[in-house]
């Protein structure tokens, strides 16, 4: 079996001196090391494009990062492992799924909520569950392998991971609807996941400049919405829990009223069919346009990859993220 491997830093390929975690590029292959002496019939072809903390992500490292991969013929290996770090994991996951739709070698993200020399990281764990997904080859498309207990990991598909929440190490799919899990060596697939099909191509969309020219709002009690900038090609507002927002601000309603005049259309992700609240029936009339169930972080980069010609296309299913 061959794997493409290749690193880009974060908490996975970082070591701890003196208290602080950096990456270090002597660290980067101990994951090769460390599963190369469990399993030698594994052949590994490692990369690193790039050596930073995720946090450091922006969109010419992510263009980056697919120059990387596409620069290999991915027909000659069976799969793809990115090393990745845990903050913009989720980011980086929707980009390479929207880039490189269900293609038939499947890419998987890898990160660790501590660095591999502490005996609390499951950086290795969700590395074999990579592999061993790649093994089984029940999969297409991108995938994050993570471990939320010690004695497997969950496969989530690319664009339905969620953000991590604060203090909290734990990943989850929207509605917790993973792809499948690692039970000991064996990938075992979700029989009530329901896949999507692959209805458009953003493979011609991932050249992104450094910043986005997309604007995302989270809602807070009390807030203030922000001046749309010259350049801005689209807002993402983020509904409170039950997608809602608070439609009697006179803030809101100023802010949809600027969006519409300056030709820039506002998107809301978070609501759900079925809750029917009060608050949500201004949303029509603010000229607010609600996606459908999504990871709101893959709304995010969909809306930021598609050119301003294309934005329709955020409502349509793209390597699973509905």
């Amino acid at each position: 079996m061959k794997i493409l491997t290749v690193f880009t830093g974060g908490t996975i390929g970082s070591t701890k001196s003196e208290g602080v975690i950096s990456p270090d590029s002597e660290n980067s292959y101990k994951l090769i090391e460390m599963y190369s002496k469990k399993d030698k019939k594994v052949e590994f072809t490692a990369a690193q494009p790039l050596n930073i903390l995720s946090e450091n992500m922006n969109g010419k490292i992510l263009t980056q990062l697919y120059k990387c991969i596409s620069s290999y013929d991915l027909s000659e290996f069976d799969g793809v492992i990115v090393a990745h770090g845990t903050d913009t994991l989720q980011y980086t996951a929707a980009y390479l799924s929207y880039a490189f739709g269900l293609c038939k070698t499947p890419i998987v993200l890898v990160s660790a909520n501590f660095p591999l020399e502490d005996e609390r990281s499951n950086g290795f764990h969700n590395f074999c569950g990579a592999v061993e997904l790649i093994r089984s080859r029940k999969g297409r498309g991108v995938f994050v392998s993570y471990a939320n207990c010690e004695y497997f990991a969950d496969i989530h598909r690319g664009a339905k991971v969620l953000q991590h929440t604060a203090y909290s190490d734990e990943l989850y799919s929207i509605h917790d609807n993973i792809f499948g899990e690692i039970h000991g060596k064996e990938f075992v697939k979700n029989d009530f996941y329901i896949e999507q099909q692959d209805e458009i191509s953003l493979a011609d969309c991932t050249e992104l400049e450094e910043t986005s020219d997309v604007l995302y709002v989270k809602p807070y009690v009390g807030m203030t919405y922000p001046q749309i900038r010259q350049g801005t090609k689209a807002v993402l507002l983020e509904g409170y829990h039950s997608g809602t927002l608070n439609t009697d601000s006179n803030e809101l309603t100023k802010f949809c009223l600027d969006a519409e005049k300056c030709g820039v259309p506002v998107y809301l992700t978070g609501a759900e069919q079925g809750f029917f609240y009060e608050s949500k029936l201004m949303f029509e009339k603010l000229k607010i346009e609600v996606l459908p169930p999504a990871s709101p972080i893959a709304m995010y980069m969909k809306l930021w990859m598609l050119k301003k010609d294309r934005l329709d296309d955020v409502f349509m299913p793209c390597g699973g993220d509905f």
